[in-house]
């Protein structure tokens, strides 16, 4: 790393180092004033010494600057990609050869070690920092995009001179790669692996159905279906529950590019998770048998939740309620309004939402006495009667006059655990447009949950927006504003869909139709079916005796695959409860079993979850090579196959954006800080007085 040192000069500085120069030898005329006519050594080396020393501390008087130069050399940097998927060894264009591949690449690399820097990278579902030659191609999926946002994000400022791009051109995730690749600003090679032409193969590419369905009702699988080369053929698809065939249909092939459907009705005639695989038997010559098969889980359950809206008048605020509420196939939603209800649709819901009921055209007092035992959700607006609210329910009470409403926002409270919303839906929420909410004094009057509390304009309030309480027999909601139909607008419109209202409006009816759980463990999956790429999450809660959140204890767990592996983990404490990441798991069935001590009390539950591989890595096997060669054209570099790699390092070498760059850094201080002056001024006044002493001047 070499270096400069310059002295910065300007005019001023040159006239200070005169004036130094005039006044260090005047001082040390003063004080040696024969030393010059003197004959003797002695007298002429103190003179100089007094001298130098003089001038140089006023030299360092002016304060003058130093620039340092550093200079250094960045070698260019290779990066070398591999696809890591499992296309690239389903799919092997014939007299392909991967392990000699293999080898030639570690040759390679070694090769490019001697000039470059070279950084190894595997890609796939994952962009991992490993030696491709350790490569299994084992991976479900491909987002090349990623890999390239890795990279800029990575080497942002580094001297990347070429990126060596080892793949089959296939993704089937992420963004578009040439968007990305274009960022880099560097060569691309690509090596072109995989077969760009078709083979045999007969696939099932998706089967839609419904997870959640009813007993004893029928439902129905659409099972679509490819296949390629095999025209003439016929093909049985199948559909097995617990290894027994429950659906058949046949197939006939009738193109060599075939693509088809089929509606298959069953039977939900068995409650609880249900198991269903559905095939199409292998044909021969088939390049795949992996992808022959998909297996899916039915939630079957006893019956749904009736809810019952009951309004005052016509309202926007109706549908939108009724249509988030669907959303979930465990309930059924009637709308009426109050001078029509029947005492026996009263008897029949499971939760009774009030929309501006009471108000002041109907007090609806008939239709509260029949509610003592049924859980309500209220929802206040402009037609409520809060006067005849409050004293209607024993959770809030608002004393407003004459009915005034005023804009309120919902201001969400971090410390509610009556149910979980997620992290994006709670900051969609703090956006939304405001409520229309009574203008008056609000007191709860009993232990309540607030979810929401009141925000006006920019100012954050104590006032309750949206709060639960549980009366044991039952549970009431309250939403102090009318607007919900607002909110699934904007909804819509920032986010082009209803997600975060629905979860919302969901979350609350479950929570408000379910029976209070009394159990002091609690432990939950994020869901039953996780794919086999992604996170396996759990929460637990723990109650003590007066069933406040606790979480002193150690919560441990185990899964248990339906191969008999065992899974062992520790939960992590949240500021109330428990969560757990227990990463990807390899595809199956598996039971967990949870348990805790509290006190000299053991507590334990137990549940199950599948992991599902996904398979979209054999969906589609022909290789893209001109998306390839177009992100290497577009970037300077070009396209290679295997068997040319060894010409790699010729053509970096001939790539005259691939060269060693050379940095300048310079950096001003000024020159008192420079230590060697210190030292210099001490040795020069130190010799000084040494000689003086010696010869007895002193």
């Amino acid at each position: 790393m070499p270096f400069l040192l310059n002295l910065l000069f300007t005019s001023t500085t040159w006239l200070w180092l005169l004036l130094s120069v005039i006044t260090g030898i005047a001082y040390a005329f003063i004080f040696y004033p024969k030393a010059l006519s003197e004959k003797t050594l002695i007298s002429k080396c103190l003179f100089v010494f007094r001298a130098i020393s003089v001038a140089t501390l006023i030299f360092l008087l002016f304060a003058p600057l130093t620039e340092t130069i550093k200079r250094e050399t960045e070698k260019p940097l290779i990066i070398f990609a591999q696809d890591n998927s499992s296309s690239i060894r389903i799919s092997k264009p014939a007299g392909f050869d991967l392990s000699a591949y293999k080898k030639n690449l570690h040759q390679l690399i070694s090769q490019l070690k001697e000039k470059y820097d070279v950084k190894s990278f595997q890609f796939g579902t994952a962009v991992n920092e490993k030696n491709v030659d350790d490569s299994k191609y084992t991976d479900d999926g491909t987002d090349i995009a990623a890999l390239f946002k890795q990279l800029n994000n990575q080497y942002q400022g580094r001297n990347i001179g070429a990126v060596i791009l080892a793949s089959d051109g296939i993704y089937n995730s992420g963004g578009s790669p040439a968007f990305e690749a274009n960022k880099i600003k560097s060569p691309i090679y690509a090596i072109a692996l995989g077969d760009t032409s078709a083979k045999k193969d007969v696939l099932i590419t998706n089967v839609q159905y419904n997870d959640v369905v009813f007993l004893n009702n029928q439902f129905q699988l659409k099972v679509n279906f490819e296949a390629y080369l095999l025209k003439g053929s016929n093909a049985k698809l199948t559909v097995k529950q617990d290894s027994k065939v429950v659906a058949s249909r046949s197939i006939s092939i009738n193109s060599n590019d075939f693509q088809g459907s089929a509606l298959i009705a069953l039977d939900a005639n068995k409650k609880g998770q249900q198991k269903y695989l559905v095939s199409i038997e292998p044909l021969s010559g088939e390049l795949s048998k992996e992808n022959n098969s998909q297996g899916i889980f039915v939630d079957v359950i006893d019956g749904r939740k009736d809810v019952l809206i009951i309004a005052n008048s016509p309202h926007p605020d109706l549908s939108a309620l009724k249509s988030s509420i669907e959303e979930s196939k465990n309930y059924t939603v009637k709308v009426v309004m109050a001078s029509e209800i029947k005492n026996s649709e009263l008897q029949r819901a499971s939760l009774i939402i009030m929309h501006q009921l009471p108000s002041i055209t109907n007090q609806a007092k008939n239709i509260l006495t029949q509610l003592q035992n049924k859980s309500i959700f209220f929802i206040i607006g402009n037609q409520t009667d809060v006067s005849a609210f409050s004293g209607s329910q024993s959770v809030l009470n608002i004393s407003s006059q004459a009915n005034t409403l005023q804009e309120t926002f919902g201001a969400v409270n971090e410390n509610f655990y009556s149910f979980s919303i997620s992290d994006s839906t709670i900051n969609k929420i703090r956006n939304f447009p405001p409520l229309l909410s009574p203008f008056g004094n609000y007191a709860v009057k009993s232990t309540a949950a607030v979810f929401m509390n009141q925000r006006i304009a920019n100012i954050k309030t104590e006032k309750p927006l949206f709060l639960f309480a549980d009366e044991g027999q039952r549970k009431i909601g309250i939403l102090a504003g009318e607007g919900i139909w607002r909110w699934k607008l904007d909804d819509f419109e920032e986010n082009g869909n209803h997600t975060a209202v629905n979860e919302l409006v969901t979350k609350t009816v479950q929570f408000l139709s379910t029976n209070t759980d009394k159990r002091k463990f609690r432990v939950f999956s994020a869901k039953n079916n996780f794919l086999n790429n992604e996170p396996v999450l759990f929460n637990a809660e723990l109650y003590n005796d007066a069933f406040e959140l606790i979480n002193s204890p150690e919560v441990n767990i185990t899964l248990t695959s339906n191969k008999g592996k065992k899974y062992s983990y520790l939960f992590s404490r949240t500021e109330k409860a428990y969560e757990l990441n227990a990463g990807a798991l390899p595809e199956g069935e598996y039971s967990y079993s949870a348990a805790t001590k509290l006190g000299d009390k053991n507590y334990s539950l137990s549940g199950k979850i599948n992991v599902i591989k996904q398979k979209v890595e054999i969906l589609q096997t022909v290789a893209n090579h001109q998306l390839l060669s177009n992100m290497a054209i577009a970037n300077g570099g070009s396209l290679i196959y295997p068997n040319e790699i060894n010409k790699l390092p010729e053509l970096l070498q001939k790539n005259e954006l691939v060269k060693t760059v050379s940095h300048e850094d310079k950096q001003y201080d000024e020159l008192i800080n420079i230590k060697v002056l210190f030292f210099l001024i001490i040795a020069l006044l130190t010799a000084e007085w040494f000689i003086r002493k010696r010869n007895g001047e002193i």
